[in-house]
């Protein structure tokens, strides 16, 4: 009888949601503001060091002034911004993929300048409240309007950087290098944790029993480190039967594990999060999926934009030779006794990143090209590895090309690259 996967995370997974939640969108505003709000409270009593005489350097009306403009105009530039960047993520979203925008909304730049508008905003609107009130005293001004003119250098700094982000956000480019930076993060963690700790194996050692999940899903994270431990601790065997990726439900295990105490069963599901999409944290073929689509995209007869598609080609070249010197210069770290996890599937990723532009740029002799030229610079880099995805992509790419290829010249060309690779 299977056991399943409990929906609530364990401790282990703290860091994951962390990491997650500082990447949010709305969590750079909301931690400005807390600090806007500290800085109101805080004023009086650094006015404390401030030598008596000083208070009538600084009139009241002065400082007034300053944060009615900045009170007025600073809103209207948040709400400025924050449209911007919506419009810049739906602009991400139709001309590369969707799967782009959840990196994009994690655009430090465009996050940092709608935190400094906001926080500003909401400076100035309580300062004023606190002037009005009586909050502050004369002997406050000093540092109230040396406050206040320190928010406005970083306005203006702000808003400059602002302008200089905005001419390539939501661009098809900035959502391949997004892409492609996302990428990178996951195959370090999977070049560190190339099993997620354990020792590879397509199937479970010995007589095992399921752990299923309870609802139809992906994989987003597993915690190998809670697995290490519940291992040490009770004496057991589990085997990772999903890794980062996997599409999981009811009759598709996520590990396999040599006891069957309930207890144990719920401490094996708690180091599984699955729900309802991919991420890109811990998975890197999501990332060269997502890559193909934008090449996809661009090669459909409605937008015919060969150049998109040699583009994503570099970077999925990139992606895959980054990898290679990733595992050569960063040692994976030492296997768990008792836990096994299935390999990541190298013919399937280079599938996922290779096939479909294959597919539908075959009409269109500089894509096909290219696309040789790239196999061939991932190939040098790493022969042992590479060699056979490569040579089953290469041969199913020159099938499409060849049949969809009109001219002699065209087929010749695609013929000179694919010498050019076998030399």
């Amino acid at each position: 009888m299977p056991h399943y996967v409990t929906e609530k995370p364990g401790v282990g997974m703290n860091l994951f949601f962390l990491r997650r939640l500082v990447r949010s969108i709305w969590f750079r505003p909301a931690a400005y503001a807390v600090i806007s709000v500290l800085a109101i409270g805080l004023t009086p009593l650094f006015s404390r060091v401030i030598p008596e005489e000083w208070s009538g350097w600084v009139k009241v009306e002065a400082v007034e002034q300053t944060l009615q403009i900045l009170a007025s105009s600073l809103l209207a530039v948040a709400i400025f911004a924050l449209a911007t960047m919506f419009s810049a993520f739906q602009a991400a979203a139709q001309a590369a993929t969707p799967r782009a925008r959840p990196l994009m909304t994690q655009d430090r730049t465009a996050q940092t300048a709608v935190s400094t508008f906001i926080g500003t905003f909401l400076f100035s609107l309580l300062a004023l409240i606190g002037l009005a009130s009586g909050f502050y005293a004369d002997t406050d001004m000093p540092v109230v309007f040396t406050v206040t003119l320190t928010l406005v250098g970083v306005v203006v700094y702000t808003l400059i950087r602002w302008i200089q982000r905005l001419s390539g956000f939501g661009g098809v480019e900035e959502a391949i290098s997004a892409i492609e930076e996302a990428t990178r993060e996951a195959v370090c963690a999977n070049v560190r944790y190339p099993v997620l700790g354990g020792k590879a194996a397509k199937s479970p050692p010995g007589k095992s029993s399921p752990v299923e999940a309870r609802r139809v899903g992906y994989v987003q994270s597993v915690d190998h480190r809670r697995l290490a431990d519940l291992i040490e601790k009770h004496g057991i065997t589990v085997h990772i039967n999903a890794r980062p990726g996997r599409f999981v439900g009811p009759g598709r295990p996520v590990a396999f594990v040599s006891k069957t105490d309930d207890d144990v069963i719920t401490a094996i599901g708690e180091a599984f999060v699955v729900a309802q999409g991919r991420t890109f944290q811990e998975d890197p073929r999501f990332g060269l999926i997502a890559l193909t689509e934008i090449a996809e995209r661009a090669l459909s007869p409605a937008v015919n934009d060969p150049g998109t598609a040699i583009s994503v080609l570099a970077a999925q070249a990139r992606i895959f030779t980054f990898w290679s010197e990733r595992r050569d210069t960063c040692e994976a770290e030492p296997p768990v006794e008792g836990l096994t996890c299935v390999p990541l599937d190298l013919d399937a990723a280079f599938r996922d990143a290779f096939l479909p532009i294959a597919r539908d740029g075959a009409t269109q002799v500089e894509v096909a090209i290219r696309l040789q030229k790239s196999l061939t610079m991932i190939e040098i880099c790493d022969p042992d590895q590479y060699g056979k995805p490569v040579a089953a992509v290469r041969k199913h790419a020159l099938g499409y090309a060849e049949a969809a290829l009109k001219f002699d010249w065209e087929k010749k060309a695609l013929k000179e690259a694919e010498d050019l690779s076998n030399t």
